[in-house]
């Protein structure tokens, strides 16, 4: 018995060091992102308006990183806080520790390179070298042609400067230290590579971070089978959850009935209604149809035809939990 216990004690040990060296070793070596030293975003006319198309119509950086009126259906941006982060993601909302968006306005970025910015949205990793959480969806960002990449920095560069930190993001363990291997190289797409329209509407998808969002979720990882499916839950500050829509062409429970023009308009709304009030616990939507409707129709297009072309899944979604 005593030889047993001894025994037991010694593969204690064992398994302690191996999980302290792990801890170690993970701790000092990730993430292990590069900076790319030659990256420089040009702040030319083209450059700028193309970043301005996409932040505040495909990318809908906004949404997450200003202050944001959930007193208006799907939320609206407050104008004068637009970029000035400090959105508060909550572990109460299902997050796992307490984050907060950054500021992404000049005032933060005035000491960041181009590079540093580039490798924070493409990869996630901080000016510093921390991790960021992967709520900024880096995973599809990643594939931005390098053009775009550099339009998105430009237009950066040129909005308002808005003095605002917040407290530090903190995240629990184990959390916390995954969370360090999850940042990976940039694989930007050729922009010669999009001319056909399927695979312009597939990139919008990406960088529009459309299946994060309309996928289902265990544990942080999609579930498998579910892509686009929709089903995801999303607390509102207005009471209630918000889920998202099957937008795979399942004719039943997607959008496999909806022709293109139907889907296009299904935005357009929202571009000239974009203030409609919501009281407490009245259905309310975390999908930011306001800054969708600003895409073009022939964009809005592409993304339906890239859509047609997923596998449909039959899964039919409550939009709202009161």
């Amino acid at each position: 018995m005593k030889k047993l216990f001894k025994f037991f004690l010694i593969f204690l040990g064992v398994v302690v060091i191996i999980i302290l060296a792990a801890i170690i070793y993970i701790n000092s070596s990730f993430p292990n992102i590069e900076l790319q030293k030659d990256f420089k975003a040009e702040l030319t006319e083209s450059n700028i308006a193309r970043g301005d198309y996409l932040v505040n119509s495909v990318s809908g950086c906004f949404h997450c990183h200003s202050t944001v009126d959930f007193t208006k259906f799907s939320g609206k941006i407050v104008e004068d806080a637009k970029g000035k982060g400090g959105r508060l993601y909550p572990e109460e909302g299902g997050f796992p520790g307490t984050f907060y968006s950054s500021n992404i306005t000049p005032h933060h970025l005035k000491d960041w390179t181009d590079a540093e910015i580039y490798r924070a949205f493409t990869s996630g990793v901080s000016k510093d070298g921390h991790a960021l959480f992967p709520l900024m969806p880096y995973s599809t960002y990643k594939y931005l042609t390098v053009e775009d990449a550099k339009a998105i920095i430009a237009y950066l560069r040129t909005i308002n400067p808005i003095e605002a930190d917040y407290p530090k993001s903190e995240f629990n363990f184990p959390f916390s230290l995954i969370m360090k291997t999850i940042p990976s190289n940039p694989e930007p797409i050729e922009k010669s590579m999009l001319t056909n329209k399927l695979e312009y509407g597939k990139y919008l998808v990406n960088i529009g971070a459309c299946e994060d969002c309309h996928t289902q979720m265990d544990g942080g990882n999609k579930v498998e089978g579910m892509s686009f499916a929709g089903g995801f839950e999303i607390p509102m500050e207005t009471g209630g959850a918000c889920r998202a829509a099957n937008i795979t062409p399942d004719l039943e429970t997607g959008i496999g009935s909806w022709s293109k023009e139907m889907f296009i308009k299904r935005f357009k709304f929202y571009e000239n209604n974009d203030s409609l009030d919501v009281k407490h616990g009245e259905v309310n939507s975390e999908m930011p149809w306001s800054i969708y409707s600003r895409m073009t129709e022939e964009d809005l297009g592409s993304i339906y035809d890239y859509l047609r072309t997923v596998t449909p899944v039959k899964n039919k979604v409550s939009h709202f939990k009161p």
